[in-house]
């Protein structure tokens, strides 16, 4: 399998295929194609089939009995049947080669006379002719024992059965029993050189060096033609016919050509003397191929032969109009004039110099003729030249004084590379000097001197050059030329940017160019011309607007897509490029040259998937890999799209340019690969099955089993909530004997029997005042602890009051030795902040009772209460007593409140409505009085 490079010889028409492109010799016998399209070139080394972008060839070691193959015989069927001398003959099926043996062990069969009739093919020699029979060649003798016959032709037909030649050219047909049909009268018809055979079941043909004959089984009539009267030549080699696609073909050494209904030649097309070849075909598309003995094959596509190619690998400077005539720069060369009638180019100007451009100056009445060193100037028909050499040495110019020529206001300019130059009329010399890098052209255009700059569109006025600038946007393009459409209007052509119409004023894009390198342009009435990098685009004026009508390109004859510059006249249009001139015509119409698109490999873990084999087991990471070619004999079809889709997987097409797709980890199932290219769409189909677990019977159980389970977890589901309603009833349960307990802590013997002897410390003082105030607060807090009790949360404002009255109550008790302080953040809303219920006393009684009791001096107990942000906020008791580690080792017991409130955390935590920590530490650590920091966080969970 190879690929390979194209080679342009014989006038650019025709494309060589050899040895360097993937022959596998480049002595070629015949060319034939397969009812798919496919091309098979057939040569000693083997035979191949070409696709139009791939050469693939069957030798020995693909099958073959013998690589010398000279001839084969494509059936509607597909098969591409081969003939060589050998012992087994067969046939080509898809990539396959199929060999079937002589009957007669090792005899060889030599199939020079061989004939096809349908599907059918009969090998046959001089005397022997063949039938594929039980997969074997069954022999059967030709030759008549009757002396009179000179041959005898076993045909295959329904009436006729031999054809027998007698002398004096007598030709007698017999039928099945051995009994004559007609006989008839025929000079030339039979001879030792030529071809012969069954061409269908109802034609036979001969040929000679001279003539060819054709017999018709169904009128019993024969014709015979003769090449002198026909096609003018007296004697042609290698003389054969072929049935084409349903027609017949003539070829032998120098033409080829279609026979009419009549058997007659039209339009042969004679091969170029120097390409040798002695064979032609003719394909579905009108392309000619033309085998050689020396130098493989050549292709010249319908298009082409219409195209003519002149000053071949040339380099063509410019195209220029001189009194209405056509004048080419050529590079090294000099100037040539087009000869329209004769489509030729006659060598104008010779000079071996840098060319540039020819210009008319009506003014003067002269043309001139710009090289380099020189300047040839025509006046009336006559033909001076200037040297410039000795301008440059007194004017000290290294530059040229002009690549083209512009008469305006008096005066001549000229541009080149680095600026413009002002000319004297008569001497040439240069008085001015505009600089400007890659002053590429000039133009005169609404009494404007415009020039074409690689920065945009410029100006001369009053002997300076000015930028042009447009209303509507900025423009510093790189312009290679300019041209003037109309009054109105010029077309700016850039370079890689496209191009561009202005009135000067304002200017736009003209569509389809966008990108485009556009080199020059041409304009005909309502047409424009651009010879860009990607071939000839040409518009057509609609309502004003410039619309792409058709672009030529390579596939039209073009020798190049890159253009150089353009010309059109009433018929044909003319391209300069850098390999020379082409003129074809200016209304050809493209002809497609897809003739198929098919499967090259289809793989499913390089397995190959075929009509027979397209079922496989699953695997997982499986990959599908599918190559898809096309038969397609274009000039450059590398550019070739496909539309795709794999279904079921995907619905929609995907356009792409690779040819290669991969499918990755398909799940079991039935494909359908869907391909297509314009019209021709094409598919593949294979299936993956599941493996055992992948099954329906599985799946099946699958899904009772879910059931089951869902079933059973559901049943476990519901008994877990029932556990957790059972348990939130026993937490709530033990979070109300834990409020009891906090209640009970609250009210302790201690905090009673103290309130109690304090109320009787003042009665017996007879301070009836100060008791009653003490009883007040105490049953007023008393009622405030059962009431509280009910509820689980209650707001920071009546947490506050509920403290603040405690406090006082044990002031009234210790006198001046409590003080308290209760500090609110004002940020904190006391009223819709909540917190649980009984939360702080507990803490506060034993910052009282075990911190300030036990301390000599006075003390101080400090509430905080501080804002965190919405949901958080964080509370203080403060107190400056002798420290929980000092109360622990008078009373050598823990105090029993603290192990509640560590309770009640882990259940009001639980109930994920609070997040509560709490946490404790000394105050002053290194102070004998250390006392006691107890912090609580709290977070309302919303």
């Amino acid at each position: 399998m190879l690929f390979f490079s194209f080679t342009i010889s014989f006038a650019q028409q025709y494309t060589n295929y050899s040895t360097k492109d993937g022959l596998p010799s480049n002595h070629v016998y015949t060319i034939i194609q397969d009812a798919k399209g496919f091309m098979w070139f057939l040569t000693d080394k083997g035979m191949t089939r070409f696709n139009g972008n791939q050469l693939i060839t069957f030798t020995t070691k693909d099958g073959l009995p013998n690589n010398d193959v000279w001839d084969a015989y494509p059936t509607p069927d597909g098969n591409v049947w081969y003939m060589s001398k050998s012992a087994s003959l067969g046939y080509v099926k898809e990539d396959s080669i199929l060999s079937f043996p002589n009957s007669n062990k090792n005899k060889i069969i030599n199939p020079i006379y061989s004939s096809q009739v349908g599907d059918s093919v009969y090998p046959s020699g001089p005397n022997r002719t063949f039938t594929l029979k039980d997969k074997q060649w069954i022999g059967e003798s030709i030759k008549s024992s009757n002396t009179l016959f000179l041959d005898r032709i076993k045909v295959r037909q329904g009436n006729v059965a031999n054809i027998a030649f007698k002398e004096k050219g007598e030709i007698e047909l017999y039928d099945k029993k051995n009994n004559v049909i007609t006989s008839f009268y025929s000079k030339d018809i039979h001879g030792k050189t030529g071809a012969r055979g069954q061409l269908n079941d109802s034609l036979f043909f001969w040929t000679t060096n001279k003539n060819y004959s054709i017999l018709n089984f169904n009128t019993l009539k024969v014709k015979t033609i003769h090449l002198n009267k026909s096609i003018g030549i007296d004697e042609v080699k290698n003389l054969r016919i072929n049935l084409v696609n349903g027609g017949l073909q003539i070829s032998g050494n120098g033409f080829v050509a279609k026979l009419d209904g009549k058997y007659e030649i039209v339009n042969p097309f004679f091969f170029p003397k120097n390409m040798q070849g002695h064979f032609g075909f003719i394909d579905k598309l009108n392309t000619i191929w033309i085998a050689t003995f020396n130098n493989g094959v050549y292709k010249l596509p319908y298009v082409k032969r219409n195209v003519k190619y002149k000053l071949l690998n040339e380099k063509i400077q410019s195209f220029n109009i001189i009194n209405q005539e056509l004048i080419v720069g050529v590079y090294g060369k000099g100037f040539y004039k087009y000869n329209k009638k004769e489509k030729a180019f006659q060598e104008y100007i010779k000079r071996d110099d840098y060319v540039f451009g020819a210009s008319r100056i009506k003014q003067l009445n002269t043309s001139f003729y710009l090289f380099k060193n020189s300047i040839s100037k025509e006046v009336n028909g006559v033909i001076s030249t200037l040297d410039l050499s000795d301008i440059y040495m007194e004017e000290y110019v290294i530059n040229e004084i002009g690549r083209k020529l512009l008469y305006f206001e008096d005066k001549l300019y000229g541009n080149f590379s680095f600026g413009i130059n002002k000319l004297n009329l008569n001497s040439l010399k240069v008085e001015k000097e505009f600089r400007q890098k890659g002053a590429n052209d000039i133009v005169c255009f609404k009494d404007r001197l415009l020039v074409a700059t690689t920065n945009g569109l410029k100006e001369i006025i009053n002997d300076s050059l000015q930028p042009i600038v447009f209303e509507n946007k900025t423009f510093n393009k790189s312009i290679l030329s300019i041209k003037k459409m109309d009054d109105t209007n010029i077309i700016i052509n850039t370079d890689g940017f496209g191009a561009y119409i202005s009135d000067l004023k304002e200017i736009k894009p003209l569509v389809s160019t966008a990108f485009l390198i556009v080199e020059e342009a041409f304009v005909e009435d309502k047409k424009l011309w651009l010879a860009t990098n990607t071939g000839v685009l040409k518009f057509t004026k609609t309502n004003n607007d410039y619309q792409l009508e058709k672009q030529f390109t390579i596939k039209d004859g073009l020798p190049t897509d890159h253009i150089n510059t353009v010309f059109v006249d009433d018929e044909n249009l003319i391209v300069g490029t850098n390999n020379g001139i082409a003129i074809l015509p200016k209304k050809s119409e493209s002809i497609p040259q897809l003739l198929d698109v098919y499967i090259g490999e289809a793989k499913y873990n390089n397995k190959n998937i075929t009509a027979d084999s397209a079922t496989f087991k699953y695997t997982e990471n499986n990959n599908v890999n599918i190559t898809v070619a096309n038969i397609d004999f274009s000039e450059n079809n590398t550019d070739f799209l496909y539309d795709f889709k794999l279904e079921p997987s995907q619905k929609k097409w995907t356009t792409t340019n690779t040819n290669i797709f991969n499918f990755n980890n398909l799940q079991p199932g039935s494909y359908i690969f869907h391909f297509k290219s314009g019209t021709i769409i094409k598919q593949l189909h294979f299936t993956i099955k599941p493996l055992w677990w992948q099954a329906f019977w599985f799946k099946v159980l699958v899904v009772l089993l879910g059931v089951f389970l869902v079933a059973l977890i559901s049943r476990f589901f519901v008994r877990r909530s029932q556990f957790k309603k059972n348990q939130k009833v026993f937490e709530d349960k033990r979070l109300s004997e834990l409020q009891l307990k906090a209640l009970r802590s609250q009210m302790n013997p201690h905090f009673v029997f103290n309130s109690l002897s304090a109320i009787q410390y003042y009665i017996g003082e007879n301070d009836f005042e100060a008791s009653e105030t003490y009883l007040v607060k105490f049953s007023k807090l008393i009622r405030q602890f059962f009431e509280l009790s009910k509820e689980n949360e209650i707001s920071l404002a009546t947490e506050v009051s509920l403290l603040n009255n405690y406090l006082e109550i044990e002031k009234l008790r210790f006198k001046e030795k409590l003080n308290f302080t209760i500090h609110v953040d004002t940020d904190l809303n006391l009223e819709s902040t909540k917190i649980p219920t009984m939360l702080l006393q507990p803490i506060v009684e034993n910052a009282v009772n075990h911190g300030v009791f036990n301390k000599m001096e006075n003390g101080l107990v400090a509430l905080r209460f501080i804002y965190i942000d919405a949901q958080t906020f964080k509370v203080e008791i403060i107190d400056d007593g002798v420290g929980f580690v000092n109360t622990k080792k008078r009373q050598n017991k823990n105090v029993k409140s603290s192990n509640v409130l560590k309770d009640r955390l882990h259940f009001l935590n639980y109930s994920e409505k609070w997040q509560i920590s709490y946490n404790e530490e000394e105050v002053h650590p290194d102070k004998k009085d250390k006392g006691n920091k107890s912090v609580f966080l709290i977070k309302i969970i919303k």
